[in-house]
C-alpha cells in the first residue's frame, strides 16, 4: 500500500462533501501530522477524524523536540505562518511520499522541492477510477465541492464533471 500524507484543508473539503469514509477506502496508507489534527477545531469535524484515528486508518505522526526544531529550521522558498504546512512538507520529503494539499502556496513549494502533490479533485477522481463510487456520485461530490470551496480551480472541476457524464 502506498503512503500519502495530507494537510488540513483536504480534510475540511472531504468532510464538507461527506466523503470521509470513501477517502479512507482508497488504497493508500493515509497519514498526517499532529499539527494538522490540532488545526481541526470544530467538534463534528474532530469527531469524524478521530473515528479513523481510533480505527487505525489514519496514522498521526508526532514529532520529538529535535524534529520540531528541524521542521522550524527547514528552509523553504515560501514563508509559512505556522509549523503545520512545513510539517507535512518536511515529512513527505522524509518519507518520499505524495502530499495532498489544496493550499496553493504549499503546493508550489512542494512541487519546487520535487514532491508529488494532489488535491481534493484528484481524490474524487481516484474514487471514480477505482470504482469506489459511481461517476454519478463523483459528479454529485464535485458539484457540492464547488459550492463549499470556491477557491478550487472551477474549470478543472467542470472538465472532470463533463468527463464523468460521458
Amino acid at each position: 500500500m502506498k503512503l500519502i500524507i495530507t494537510d488540513t484543508n483536504i480534510f475540511f473539503d472531504i468532510i464538507s462533501i461527506g466523503a470521509l469514509p470513501e477517502f479512507f477506502s482508497l488504497d493508500y496508507e493515509i497519514c498526517t501530522t499532529i499539527f494538522v489534527i490540532q488545526e481541526i477545531k470544530k467538534s463534528d469535524q474532530k469527531e469524524a477524524i478521530e473515528v479513523f484515528i481510533r480505527a487505525k486508518e489514519l496514522n498521526v505522526i508526532e514529532f520529538s523536540p529535535d524534529e520540531i526544531g528541524e521542521i522550524s529550521e527547514f528552509k523553504t522558498n515560501k514563508s509559512f505562518k505556522g509549523i503545520t504546512d512545513k510539517s507535512v512538507l518536511w515529512k513527505s520529503l522524509q518519507l518520499e511520499c505524495p502530499l495532498l494539499s489544496g493550499d496553493k502556496k504549499l503546493r508550489v513549494e512542494a512541487e519546487s522541492q520535487g514532491v508529488e502533490v494532489h488535491g481534493t479533485i484528484w481524490v474524487i477522481e481516484r474514487l471514480v477510477d477505482n470504482n469506489m463510487i459511481s461517476k454519478a456520485k463523483g459528479v454529485h461530490l464535485l458539484e457540492y465541492l464547488k459550492r463549499v470551496n470556491s477557491s478550487l480551480p472551477l474549470d478543472e472541476i467542470d472538465k472532470l464533471i463533463k468527463n464523468f457524464k460521458k
